[in-house]
């Protein structure tokens, strides 16, 4: 029989058990008194530096530092974090040929335990290179390396820097890698006297022997043909090998727009070894591709714009676009079909055709539109073009005064069929922020009777555009010039109204309003000309991360006729702007003030928001 009262006992003597150990706790807890709130760091200052940047020394530290925003939560603080970085950046002044630097941490922490740090600096004296001394081992043929000491980023006298020794190595090797020596090897050894801070530099140059070119291969393409690929290239079996023709080809094939990934590497040879055989590995695209985006400009308004791309179109590498863009001054609809080196010639065919709609100040255009052309490259990073145009334009509201500034009637539809033709060339080294290298073409336009157009005239267009890089690829100087000229030829008196240049606006002269510079009619409506010349200097520059600014000076105007177009009465305007870098593009906003407007009531200061670079 079980005894009633062990239960309870039982249960009595388990609590006091279980007691026992949370008891201990809570005398512990309260020994310790209430939680210390972690240390947070406020503020992080550099004081002394002089020849290293504050930024740079920040872009060593791994601790995580304050944020430029204040609204942002500060960052936790740990000494042993601190220590860490401190030799970090001790040894990144070694790089930058301080060898004798003292940085000596002081700390500060207030009543909400923020701690504001600042790191004094004693930079000390910098190690002076004394001497480079070259050698050279005998190679197959002479090569002069002289000339490269005066382009070296490290010459005597200069600062012991470890990227430019270690560029200083690369220029030699390029300029072997680039001449035939595909087995070059640059190996160079620094002596360092503290006491003095001197350096030494030794660089043992063994060219190895002359190559050529050899067999190429491809492989990953299954849908485009290998000719296609092997015309892309700018090198040919049995050639010098030059290291600079490879990545001249692989921006070729890039821009095809039809593989993700280009490699084109040597394969493993011998050091001996005088032929070079090269394998093209590339990795296709996906077949479709869908892009769909929404903007907004103070000029347009809202945009909506949408493209479809289908690659490989039937193989061959053929591809077919439809693109769709609506504003509110701006409309079209367009299909373009692209058929690289057609019939396996060096001829690229392209077709193209849709229907547009623009809406100016003084009138409205509806035309729809056809085109062939061919194009093909050329020497020189040339693109040659030529082709046939088809076009039917029908101007609609036009305002009355607009109508009585012309003699013919401007109302009744046009059938213009033009012969076209020009040159391009593009040296940016990227499509969305240029940096480096520059853009020209040139585009010629022939509407004679015989081919049976209603509107006959000439009509030619010369733009120029260059990126200088300033600056690490932070700071660029940007620059374009454009000059247009037309004229009517045959049984056409003057040159109608949706034919004509027009200037002024975001792509233009950014102090002035769209499309309003240059002649207009007995309201003040726009009714452009025969002649454009305009122009824009820009200096962009970084702010902080992902923001940049910009400095302009744009000028242009419209003359009426070629005969009047004079220098003299070009327009000007200055200003700034920001762009903020995204995945697309930079968008932003630019402020244009015209320094000499045509009429001061209408023509004021100009507010643009903008996606993309202004040219």
């Amino acid at each position: 029989m079980i005894n009633r009262l062990f239960l309870p006992r039982s249960l009595l003597l388990a609590a006091c058990l279980l007691a026992l150990p949370l008891a201990g706790y809570a005398r512990a807890l309260a020994a310790a008194g209430p939680e210390e709130v972690p240390l947070t760091l406020k503020r992080l200052t550099f004081t002394g530096n002089q020849l290293v940047s504050t930024k740079a020394l920040k872009k060593e530290m791994t601790m995580p530092l304050p944020s430029f925003w204040p609204w942002k939560k500060l960052p936790r603080f740990k000494e042993g974090d601190l220590e860490r970085d401190l030799g970090r950046l001790q040894a990144y002044y070694r790089t930058q040929g301080f060898f004798h630097t003292r940085i000596t941490p002081r700390l500060q922490t207030n009543e909400k335990r923020q701690v504001t740090a600042e790191l004094e600096i004693a930079e000390g004296p910098w190690v002076k290179v004394a001497a480079i001394n070259l050698k050279v081992a005998v190679p197959d043929r002479p090569v002069d390396l002289k000339p490269l000491a005066e382009k070296g980023p490290l010459k005597p006298g200069d600062r012991l820097i470890a990227s430019n020794y270690e560029d200083l190595k690369r220029l030699y090797l390029n300029y072997l890698l680039n001449h035939g020596y595909a087995h070059g090897v640059v190996e160079g050894k620094v002596y360092v006297n503290e006491k003095l801070n001197t350096a030494k530099i030794d660089l043992h140059v063994t060219p190895g022997v002359f190559s050529h070119f050899g067999p190429i291969t491809v492989t990953g393409n299954e849908g485009t043909p290998d000719y296609l690929i092997m015309r892309k290239l700018t090198f040919k079996k049995g050639e010098v090998f030059d290291f600079e023709k490879v990545y001249e080809s692989q921006r070729n094939l890039y821009k095809l727009d039809l593989f993700s990934s280009v490699a084109i590497v040597p394969e493993k040879v011998a050091a001996q070894e005088r032929i070079i055989p090269m394998v093209i590995k590339v990795q296709e695209k996906k077949k479709r591709a869908v892009k769909f985006g929404v903007g907004f400009g103070d000029e347009d308004l809202l945009r909506v714009r949408g493209a479809l791309r289908l690659r490989n179109l039937g193989g061959g590498g053929r591809t077919f676009d439809l693109e769709g863009k609506y504003s509110s001054i701006e409309s079209h609809f367009t299909s373009t079909f692209t058929n690289p080196q057609i019939w396996a010639t060096y001829f690229d065919l392209v077709g193209a055709g849709g229907g547009q709609f623009l809406q100016y100040p003084s009138f409205d255009d509806l035309a729809v539109f056809g085109q062939a052309r061919l194009e093909r490259q050329l020497p020189w990073q040339f693109r040659g073009y030529g082709g046939y145009l088809l076009q039917r334009d029908r101007p609609t509201n036009i305002a009355f005064s607009t109508q009585l500034a012309f003699t013919q009637p401007q109302e009744r539809s046009f059938l213009s069929s033009v012969a076209f033709g020009g040159l391009s060339q593009d040296t940016t080294d990227n499509e969305i922020y240029p940096t480096r290298g520059g853009m020209l073409s040139a585009r010629g336009e022939a509407s004679p009777h015989f081919l049976g157009a209603n509107l006959q005239f000439l009509r030619a267009v010369l733009e120029a555009r260059r990126y200088l890089n300033l600056w690490e690829k932070k700071l660029i100087l940007a620059g374009r010039v454009k000059l247009g000229l037309m004229g009517p030829i045959g049984d056409t008196p003057e040159i109608p109204l949706f034919r004509r240049f027009f200037c002024g606006g975001y792509n233009s002269v950014r102090g002035y309003r769209l499309y309003y510079l240059g002649p207009r009619d007995a309201s003040g409506l726009p009714v452009g000309g025969d002649a454009l010349m305009e122009g824009s200097g820009e200096l962009r520059f970084p702010i902080y991360k992902e923001l940049r600014g910009v400095i302009f000076l744009d000028f242009g105007n419209v003359f009426p006729q070629i005969g009047n177009l004079d220098v003299g009465q070009l327009k000007y305007a200055a200003g700034a702007g920001l762009r903020y870098q995204t995945p697309i593009g930079p968008v932003g906003i630019d402020v244009g003030v015209p320094l000499n407007p045509i009429d001061r009531g209408s023509d004021k200061v100009q507010v643009h928001f903008t996606i993309g670079q202004a040219f």
